[in-house]
């Protein structure tokens, strides 16, 4: 059992967040995974609202990962997300080593609200392709989006994107060769329930959003995405490509 001092003049939490800081500086958890809470308190001589506290405070620093469901992690480094004229998820993770994700959670062709139909130049209630999907970074949940297309275009991008897990290859099967990044609106803020559940993260921990469109070759708005990254694996990075 680890002593904790009482006579210290510091809380048990914040000596037990110190202890396991330590612990994390030295590389003392197996594969990055910390004990669970049971194992903590027995360790520490202490309740499991105490052992919260602490690697709640450490989770703030960034110097841990909660994740619902599967336990507390030691937080790997902050990915760089590039964005520039050819903003690319895949490409991204792999520039870095690590091995991107895709899966599929939901397709559906849906009337565009008015965000979507502003963005890729359409009437009002025009019908859009949506594809719901979760990116993750070594299999690390990393960012929830919701893509859209005019479905006139892509009425075969579902097939196309079922097979390849891709956007990008998905594309370029429905005729689209290249595209570049028009805008990206970047916001801070609170997750949905459903996005936090998504990410494996606390809803009162931020998540950064990122509001995108893409042009074809030609300048015709193909796709419109709201991605929401977790906020305590991702930066992003603001390429300079010249002026272009």
């Amino acid at each position: 059992m680890s002593l904790i001092e009482p006579g210290k003049g510091v809380t048990r939490w914040r000596q037990i967040a110190e202890s396991l800081a330590e612990d994390v500086s030295a590389g003392r958890f197996a594969g990055g995974r910390l004990p669970i809470e049971p194992e903590l308190a027995a360790r520490f001589g202490v309740n499991r609202h105490t052992i919260r506290r602490a690697v709640a405070a450490l989770a703030e620093q960034g110097l841990l990962r909660v994740e619902q469901g599967r336990g507390t992690f030691v937080a790997d480094h902050l990915i760089d997300y590039v964005l520039g004229r050819r903003t690319r998820f895949s490409a991204n993770l792999q520039s870095q080593g690590r091995e991107p994700g895709h899966r599929l959670l939901s397709v559906a062709v849906v009337a565009s609200d008015a965000a979507t139909a502003r963005d890729l130049d359409l009437r009002r209630d025009a019908k859009v392709v949506q594809i719901e999907t979760l990116g993750s970074a070594d299999g690390v949940a990393l960012s929830y989006a919701v893509h859209s297309f005019p479905a006139r275009r892509f009425a075969d991008l579902p097939a196309a994107f079922a097979e390849t897990g891709s956007i990008t290859a998905s594309l370029a099967r429905c005729g689209v060769a290249d595209y570049t990044r028009k805008l990206t609106r970047l916001l801070a803020r609170l997750p949905s329930e459903r996005e936090a559940r998504h990410l494996g993260q606390p809803a009162v921990r931020p998540v950064l959003q990122s509001e995108a469109v893409n042009i074809d070759a030609s300048g015709v708005p193909i796709q419109r995405s709201l991605t929401v990254f977790a906020g305590d694996r991702v930066q992003m990075v603001v390429a300079d490509e010249g002026g272009t």
